[in-house]
């Protein structure tokens, strides 16, 4: 591989990865990117939108060149029953204009330029590549050490210090002790297709201008009883639609993921908005959703572990989260490169870093929701299902007094389940979910 020395490695040139290294190439370090598909993005997923402000601390400007789909102007929320739905949303005209807030996104078209971005800094990318092993060196300073990486062709490269970007599959994290095995019920599992659309008919169908965008979120009905969501995101002439649930209810009840893509699908109100568009590809992805409680140690001498591997999610924040963690390592990394020390004491900068930011005071704060929906997997059926029957109810034009109308709905709700209950459903799903 030529030079078999540098400043730093990073594991995975997703978000994350790319990240750390184009903050480090930037800082005049010699970085090397090993990724293991074919191109960075070539095995990533998600739903998805790409957020201005994260993004735009990185790369300047970012939307002028980016491979961006829409800028979105349109989030809902869909509280789903069999033929209906209880939507919640807002639309704001001025999210389609610099300096926008939020873009959809294809990971295929994203990852790859976002790596270029690094690469166009100084850091080299080596893609098809599958690091095996963590090479450690012992040192009376600073104990034991990382200092490179095996590769599966038994190459070996050695290094100041190692930024894990590898994944919500974290082997190497594993390996370094800093993570323990992810269970099943800290992982979802989300199944994606994108369906060719003409964009003109996408504007019609999703009342938009021409290039504006929308993002749908739907519970209930699309993970057919299990804790799950589904999703419908507009791209320039496609859409990305996808469906998903916790890995462990997936298996506990027997689900099969693609075919909970087909169900959601052939809903009545989701038919309407796919009707006549041409699937052209299939993905199929885990995304780590453990929570406060099962977040891993995020360094040791020589090591920062980001992203997904560090299980760096908030409701359906991850990719920014992600750029965002990549950003603070490759800071740290930097700043330990200026002082030629990499010991544990100077890599918990970036541990101090994530504790303090702004989404850590999220992922905190909506630590009591995961044993919640352990203790009530039905939450998000059963909020939905009182959502459109009281909806329903409301909205039937009839003969009887609205005081009895009233009532009868209050009836209604309390005979599905208990009031505080369904209180508590809407906190948690809040907690859970984010925004939308």
């Amino acid at each position: 591989m030529g030079n078999d020395r540098y400043d730093a490695i990073v594991v995975g040139a997703g978000p994350a990865g790319s990240a750390a290294a184009l903050v480090m190439a930037q800082n005049n370090m010699s970085v090397l990117m090993l990724e293991r598909g074919e191109y960075p993005g070539s095995k990533n997923m998600f739903g998805g939108t790409i957020y201005r402000e994260p993004t735009e601390v990185l790369v300047p400007a970012f939307w002028e060149h980016a491979p961006l789909e829409r800028p979105v102007v349109s989030d809902e929320l869909w509280l789903m029953d069999t033929d209906s739905a209880v939507k919640i949303g807002f639309t704001g005209l001025k999210f389609g204009k610099p300096p926008y807030n939020k873009f959809t996104a294809l990971r295929s078209k994203f990852d790859r330029w976002f790596a270029d971005k690094a690469r166009e800094a100084g850091a080299r990318l080596v893609t098809n590549t599958l690091v095996k092993e963590i090479i450690y060196e012992k040192s009376t300073l600073f104990g034991k050490k990382a200092s490179g990486v095996v590769l599966d062709s038994g190459d070996r490269i050695y290094c100041d210090v190692i930024i894990l970007a590898e994944g919500v599959s974290g082997n190497l994290t594993e390996k370094a002790g800093l993570r323990g095995k992810i269970t099943p019920d800290g992982l979802t599992l989300y199944v994606k297709q994108i369906l060719e659309l003409p964009s003109g008919i996408i504007e019609d169908r999703f009342n938009l201008e021409k290039g504006e965008g929308a993002s749908l979120g739907m519970i209930g009905y699309p993970a057919s009883g299990a804790i799950g969501k589904g999703g419908i995101f507009t791209n320039k002439d496609s859409l990305s639609i996808m469906v998903g649930a916790y890995l462990n209810q997936i298996i506990d009840k027997g689900l099969n993921p693609f075919l909970l893509l087909e169900r959601f699908k052939s809903h009545p109100l989701v038919k309407r908005l796919i009707q006549g568009a041409k699937p052209v590809e299939y993905q199929a992805h885990t995304l780590p959703k453990g929570g406060y409680e099962q977040i891993p140690k995020l360094s040791a001498p020589g090591i920062m572990v980001t992203g997904d591997a560090a299980l760096m999610v908030s409701g359906r924040r991850g990719t920014d989260l992600a750029m965002l963690t990549g950003r603070f390592a490759g800071e740290t990394a930097s700043q330990a490169k200026s002082a030629g020390n990499f010991s544990e004491s100077t890599m918990a900068v970036y541990d101090k870093k994530i504790k303090t930011s702004f989404f850590m005071k999220d992922i905190k704060a909506g630590r009591g929701s995961k044993k919640y929906y352990e203790h009530h997997p039905d939450a998000d059926f059963l909020l939905s299902k009182a959502a459109n029957n009281t909806a329903y109810e409301y909205f039937t034009v009839d003969l009887v007094p609205y005081e009895m109308k009233l009532n009868k709905i209050i009836g209604e709700i309390k005979n599905l389940q208990a009031v505080p209950k369904t209180l508590s459903d809407i906190y948690y799903g809040y907690l859970h979910w984010g925004v939308f």
